[in-house]
């Protein structure tokens, strides 16, 4: 399955991707909490975009593109505030950074996305093994 191309945008503009963990607040595990995630969030207005990672424990935010620091500041302030608000529903922290310390791949589900099924069905247990949470300024 090839990667959809590159979208462009004008010069001189900014946007973020961020990969989260979504935990457990008993234990602090990875949770397989990213449908029940993104079902709230498609009932909350907000900007930029969440969307699913190869696992469930895992969702990606982008923000929109901006010309400046501070609307982007303001945008990612307001998507993890929404965030927040749906974790708190559902019993789950949402994390950043690196990996987990101590989360068994073998326990991983991957999302349900053709994309991610086919990376799983070519790569096997590497793919719940890609657990790593980073960000991207483009």
């Amino acid at each position: 399955m090839p990667l959809p191309e590159f979208s462009r945008s004008e010069p001189l503009t900014m946007g973020v991707e961020l990969e989260l963990q979504l935990v457990g607040l008993s234990d602090f595990d990875l949770a397989p909490a990213s449908p029940d995630m993104l079902d709230l969030l498609a009932r909350a207005p907000f900007p930029g975009a969440v969307t699913p990672e190869i696992t469930e424990s895992m969702i990606e935010i982008n923000s929109s593109i901006h010309t400046g620091y501070a609307p982007l500041v303001d945008e990612l302030r307001l998507i993890r505030d929404t965030l927040l608000r749906a974790g708190d529903r559902l019993n789950v922290g949402v994390c950043g950074g690196g990996t987990h310390p101590f989360q068994q791949w073998t326990e991983r589900r991957i999302y349900e996305k053709p994309r991610f099924r086919e990376v799983s069905a070519l790569y096997g247990y590497l793919a719940k093994q890609f657990t790593v949470f980073g960000q991207h300024v483009h």
